[in-house]
């Protein structure tokens, strides 16, 4: 009797291996998976005006964080701090930090000088630079905009941004553009710019006689005439900014490089 019981115990296994096996493996949820912020030592860390190629943008900017101005313009010698600071590799990191249920928070650097999308010269947004995905709790956060004054339209023409899902798209990269004419009611376009990258790649923004340009590794994203905006007063941000009232984390960015130009010669892309 016991002969005849291993066989069929040895064919009931198989059967089930086989069954097992034709079974897909369990999918691994992908809001666990995140990118570890780096932890700041204020002994191993750096001033990130220290390093050459970060001063031309650094003489034009001031520093907000979390939402006041913290560093002013032409005093960003010595500083450093956990929200801001230059690591071992030569890059600019930018961190912050909001409670659930509070209102935005920031650590960007806001351009000084102001100008216009009429502007013949035109001015220009070149940064390479890597968008750290955050852990569940933040749903979005942005790293770019081009933004009008208080004087003129406070609201941003341009924010580029990552989302953890928008149109049942996750992980993607978006530019999302204020198409309505200041006096009227807004209306936003967004526009996939792909999947985030996992590490460092070239974001560009061009703007010149009324012509905005977006570029990501080289290649265009849209090109858009922005005419309607013209008679605002703008300036470029770069870091991270936090604005949505239920999100809570943390976030960070990491530039290898940044650039406000004003000189279409100044920019080595050659869309412009």
């Amino acid at each position: 009797m016991k002969k005849v019981l291993l066989p069929l115990f040895i064919l009931m296994t198989l059967f089930l291996i086989g069954c097992n096996a034709r079974h897909p493996p369990k999918e691994i949820d992908a809001d666990l998976i995140y990118d570890k912020i780096p932890e700041y030592n204020a002994t191993t860390s750096y001033y990130p005006y220290d390093y050459e190629k970060f001063q031309p943008v650094l003489d034009q900017v001031k520093l907000q964080y979390p939402n006041d101005d913290l560093v002013n313009q032409g005093e960003f010698a010595n500083y450093k701090a956990a929200n801001f600071y230059a690591d071992a590799d030569e890059n600019m990191n930018f961190v912050t930090q909001k409670e659930a249920n509070t209102y935005k928070t920031r650590s960007e650097l806001r351009q000084v000088n102001e100008w216009s999308t009429s502007d013949t010269d035109g001015n220009y947004w070149v940064a390479t630079l890597r968008c750290l995905k955050p852990k569940v709790g933040i749903t979005s956060y942005t790293w770019m905009q081009i933004h009008g004054t208080h004087d003129s339209y406070n609201y941003p023409l341009l924010r580029l941004l990552w989302a953890r899902s928008y149109r049942g798209v996750y992980n993607h990269l978006w530019a999302v553009i204020i198409v309505s004419d200041p006096d009227s009611p807004f209306i936003y376009e967004w526009i996939d710019m792909g999947e985030k990258p996992e590490g460092f790649f070239d974001v560009e923004v061009h703007i010149k006689e009324n012509i905005m340009t977006i570029l990501l590794n080289r290649n265009i994203v849209t090109t858009r005439n922005v005419t309607y905006w013209e008679n605002v007063s703008n300036y470029f941000k770069a870091g991270v900014y936090i604005n949505r009232y239920n999100d809570g984390g943390e976030v960070s960015a990491i530039f290898s490089q940044l650039h406000f130009y004003d000189n279409p010669n100044d920019v080595v892309s050659p869309h412009h």
